[in-house]
């Protein structure tokens, strides 16, 4: 026969491992690869017209499509304003390594983030600049994701995993 404390002490304990076990999911779920389905997003660019943003969050960062017009695509040329003009220092997949940054000129998909300490551009459309701009320390970026020189972010804006799965269709996935 058991007594009363040394019962109360298991139930006490019982209690214990289940809540233990509760806060403990989270932590080892971070631990076990993400599944396809997290990995993988798709957007719908059909809606887009020349000039337009559209911003999705995927894997805890914001990814800016911009649909760039022909006058915008045309004034993408090689610069010495530019830091890292043939992007050979920024992170990119290969098919991105031309003047657009990109699969097709119309569309650029940027992280959101500035190169420098991350904080989020902003997309700036006037007269002297299209493009991006980092409200923390005011670096310029061009409309293909390119620094300026001068900037306190050295690197380009960083180019997501993606693939056109359709006319109007961009799947953005994990490298």
């Amino acid at each position: 026969m058991v007594d009363r404390r040394t019962l109360l002490t298991r139930i006490v304990a019982g209690f214990s491992l289940i809540g233990l076990a509760g806060f403990s999911v989270p932590f080892i779920r971070s631990w076990v690869p993400a599944f396809r389905n997290e990995t993988i997003l798709d957007v719908d660019v059909g809606e887009m017209v020349a000039g337009d943003i559209k911003v999705v969050r995927w894997l805890g960062r914001n990814v800016m499509v911009v649909r760039r017009d022909r006058t915008q695509v045309a004034r993408l040329i090689v610069s010495d304003a530019l830091n890292d003009p043939d992007s050979l220092l920024s992170h990119q997949p290969d098919y991105a390594a031309n003047t657009f940054r990109s699969r097709k000129p119309e569309h650029l998909l940027v992280y959101a983030n500035c190169t420098h300490l991350g904080c989020e551009v902003d997309f700036t459309a006037g007269t002297r600049l299209a493009g991006f701009r980092c409200p923390c320390h005011r670096s310029e970026y061009d409309i293909a994701g390119r620094v300026e020189k001068g900037a306190a972010a050295k690197l380009n804006l960083e180019v997501p995993e993606y693939e056109y799965v359709g006319r109007t269709m961009i799947r953005l996935r994990k490298g």
